[in-house]
């Protein structure tokens, strides 16, 4: 938990408004990954073809792949039309049964470079076929891969989720209607859902859900599987969504005031604040979600990351709980100090008058105590 690469300038883009991840994507569905309609968009070849039959090279190295072009999807003119019958031979050795239906893309440079080829089943045809264009509205393509989430096919149900990845929450959020709270019930209680889906499904539940469905979230919230839950993050802003203000008390009791709690947990729920925060609208009052973050100072593992959402958030309310922390066991690591000083960075600018002041006296309290962090943190800013 305490090893965070480029830590100081982590923090830097927090305090200074920067989004830790794409401010257009999904905050719950994971990483980004290369979904088809930009591979089509982006590659200069597109084309359907099928397997014919590989050589192996020598020692394991080299060998190539042959093709037969079934359909272009898109090409360059000339030459490399890439009609059908045409042959493509790719530089390697690659797996495959004669007659499988493949996706190919590829880059014109001086040649074409092939990209791994795409299986095909019929349901991934289809889909690919049926799949709305990049440039339609974005309701229309979402609601056109909802339909898809949980394909039985692998390419389809990665391509589907990817589609919602790169989307905000408000996208989503803006088809709520069309989601069904039948369908994400069994999905968030079924153990064969991949885990990384949860935290999307749980954010659609909350979107779409009832008092019934608040308990089934806040039930994964309660005992969650493993010490690294994935998805409670989405689960929990799901839970939040449907319950406001009281089910963040909840929270806080089970939660955020035990020290049992995982750190692993705790940082799902700040998290799920976080979003509440930036796209929650005045579901919850601003001064409550500080509150629930204040309650994160209590956990040394996770503190660090606390102080900079505060700062985020503009509550300059903690500088003596601050200045008493810094130094103090348990929380005497190099990211809390350097979270500490950001902080006192961020409120000796800030537009109030009296936290203006008293940061800047802390700051030149802690130059004396540990010169290097302060001037490392001030360097970033």
């Amino acid at each position: 938990m305490r090893e965070r690469p480029l830590y100081v300038c982590v923090l830097f883009l927090l305090l200074t408004g920067w989004p830790m991840r794409d401010a257009q994507a999904c905050p719950f569905c994971g990483p980004p990954q290369t979904r088809l309609s930009e591979r089509l968009i982006k590659n200069d070849v597109s084309v359907i073809a099928e397997f014919l039959e590989s050589t192996p090279g020598k020692n394991g190295f080299g060998g190539n792949t042959r093709f037969r072009t079934i359909e272009r999807l898109r090409g360059p003119e000339g030459k490399l039309t890439f009609l059908k019958g045409d042959s493509i031979t790719l530089p390697r050795e690659l797996n495959g049964v004669r007659g499988q239906r493949c996706l190919l893309f590829g880059r014109k440079e001086d040649e074409i470079t092939w990209e791994s080829p795409v299986p095909l089943s019929d349901e991934s045809e289809r889909y690919l076929r049926k799949s709305p264009a990049a440039d339609d509205p974005v309701a229309k393509r979402l609601e056109f891969f909802l339909e898809y989430l949980e394909s039985q096919d692998t390419v389809v149900a990665m391509d589907a989720m990817a589609e919602f990845a790169v989307v905000p929450y408000l996208d989503v959020a803006a088809i709520s209607s069309k989601l069904s709270r039948k369908k994400l019930r069994i999905w968030l209680s079924d153990e064969r859902t991949v885990p990384h889906r949860l935290g999307l499904y749980g954010m659609m539940l909350g979107l779409c859900g009832t008092a019934e469905d608040a308990e089934l979230l806040r039930s994964k919230i309660e005992t969650p599987p493993s010490d690294y839950p994935l998805g409670l993050d989405g689960i929990t802003f799901g839970y939040l969504l449907l319950t406001k203000t009281d089910g963040l008390d909840i929270l806080d009791k089970l939660k955020l005031r035990p020290q049992s709690t995982h750190p692993n947990e705790l940082s799902s729920i700040m998290a799920a604040l976080r979003v509440m925060w930036s796209d929650g609208g005045d579901r919850i009052p601003r001064e409550r979600l500080r509150q629930s973050m204040r309650l994160c100072l209590n956990h040394p593992e996770i503190a660090d990351l606390a102080i900079t959402d505060l700062a985020r958030w503009e509550d300059w309310s903690l500088q003596d709980r601050l200045m008493s922390l810094y130094g103090a066991k348990d929380f005497d690591d190099r990211h809390t100090r350097q979270a500490i000083a950001g902080y006192f960075v961020a409120a000796s600018k800030s537009k109030s008058a009296e936290a203006k002041l008293q940061a800047r006296k802390n700051l030149d309290k802690l130059r004396d105590r540990d010169p290097a962090i302060v001037k490392d943190v001030e360097r970033k800013f």
